[in-house]
């Protein structure tokens, strides 16, 4: 495995061996000219203090216009379908003012003190899912079965989608961000994203449309009837913001849910520190975040000609910024390797940093710790029953599939 492997989704389906990559890059190569087959080319960026300088400059550096890794064919196919290379333009592909007044369209009902208030929803959803775990009878796919429900769960209930449209928005967000995961081998990968975003534009548009005429206190009725300098947002704006919020919402998520909990299994050390001190929940939380890492990178421009670690970068070139690197850099962290539920100052940058900083990131620890006090004290005799499978993505991966085995004690 090389340095252009770091845009090959299939890559990702074992994760020791990309990680094994990234930090001999860190050691070797820190910020490396990459020119993947397929792919534009890049500079590849791992190490901490290089990830967050670049996210701690936007002016020097755009989130515009290319914001993660696609092949050219299929960046030149969602131009001439979209007018755009990714299909869609969601808050993680702007900057500026742009991106300014549209995170501020619903980010008060992602700041702390709004979350607080959303706890007792998310707690009843948590011991839902409780439940569901006795419905397994000790044998389940914790990833497929519970992990990637969860959380859209959650997310979907305050965007103020139905449930019944739940396995819906998990087969579309699925193609969106793992295709080669999610759709068969012998579909035209172009075509299904195509299909998918058209579907997702045609579902959120009727959504939006019926909280104009019937508004509810959800973030449905906020998009649907915010206004952006005075005017609506035009369709693909609106769909874009439906979009992010019902992607990012839950993979991200679901991805540390499964990750934890294999983390816990793969360290019993760990699994009994957090059994006898229930202080530590907030923690563990931290460190599943910073260990899963699941979004795997970003993509910058840089806007003038530049300079990183002594490294040249040319005005137009591309960084590919690695968190899951960053968050696994020797220079920063101890012990980076070790899942380690009491560890201090865990200043990871999962969640991205700067302007880009996760816009749902208080939500989704609340989310993790709700669901991670109930079940951790219950499941006695947790094994695997099989090897984990990882998902086929470059840009949002975690576990697809975690079978378990064990005892619920309440």
């Amino acid at each position: 495995m090389n340095a252009a492997s770091l845009a090959d989704p299939a890559a990702y389906k074992n994760p020791d061996k990309v990680r094994s990559l990234l930090k001999t890059l860190r050691d070797t190569a820190p910020i490396s000219f990459v020119s993947p087959s397929g792919y534009r080319p890049f500079w590849a960026i791992s190490k901490y203090k290089d990830i967050r300088y670049v996210e701690s400059n936007p002016l020097i550096f755009s989130a515009e216009p290319r914001t993660v890794l696609v092949k050219e064919d299929l960046e030149k196919e969602n131009f001439e379908r979209f007018g755009n290379i990714h299909g869609v333009k969601t808050l993680v592909h702007m900057d500026g003012e742009q991106h300014r007044k549209l995170r501020n369209v619903t980010s008060s009902w992602f700041m702390p003190k709004n979350i607080a208030l959303l706890k007792g929803k998310v707690d009843i959803i948590a011991s839902d899912f409780v439940d569901r775990l006795n419905r397994f009878n000790g044998e389940c796919d914790f990833a497929a079965d519970f992990a990637f429900w969860y959380p859209l769960r959650v997310i979907l209930q305050l965007i103020g989608v139905p449930e019944c449209d739940e396995p819906k928005i998990l087969r579309l967000t699925q193609q969106l961000f793992a295709p080669e995961s999610f759709v068969n081998k012998d579909q035209n990968v172009a075509a299904i994203f195509g299909e998918t975003v058209d579907e997702m534009v045609e579902y959120f548009t009727a959504l939006a449309a019926l909280r104009r005429s019937i508004p509810r206190n959800d973030i449905a009725t906020v998009i649907a009837n915010a206004e952006i300098d005075g005017e609506a947002m035009d369709p693909f704006t609106l769909t874009s913001y439906f979009v992010i919020l019902a992607t990012a919402g839950h993979d991200t998520t679901s991805a540390s849910l499964a990750g934890g909990l294999h983390a816990l299994i793969q360290n019993p050390d760990q699994h009994q520190l957090l059994l006898n001190n229930p202080d530590l929940y907030p923690k563990f939380i931290d460190e599943t975040i910073r260990w899963t890492s699941p979004v795997k990178h970003f993509l910058r421009t840089a806007l003038v000609d530049t300079e990183i670690s002594g490294v040249s970068i040319a005005k137009g070139d591309s960084l590919a910024l690695f968190f899951e690197s960053g968050n696994r850099d020797e220079e920063y962290f101890q012990d980076p390797d070790r899942f380690d539920i009491s560890r201090v100052n865990n200043r990871h940058i999962a969640f991205g940093f700067g302007r880009h900083n996760c816009l749902g990131l208080h939500l989704s620890k609340m989310e993790l710790l709700s669901i991670f006090r109930r079940i951790v004290p219950i499941m006695d005799k947790l094994e695997l029953t099989s090897e984990p499978k990882y998902i086929e993505s470059n840009f949002v991966s975690g576990l697809s599939s975690l079978p378990i085995r064990y005892i619920l004690t309440s």
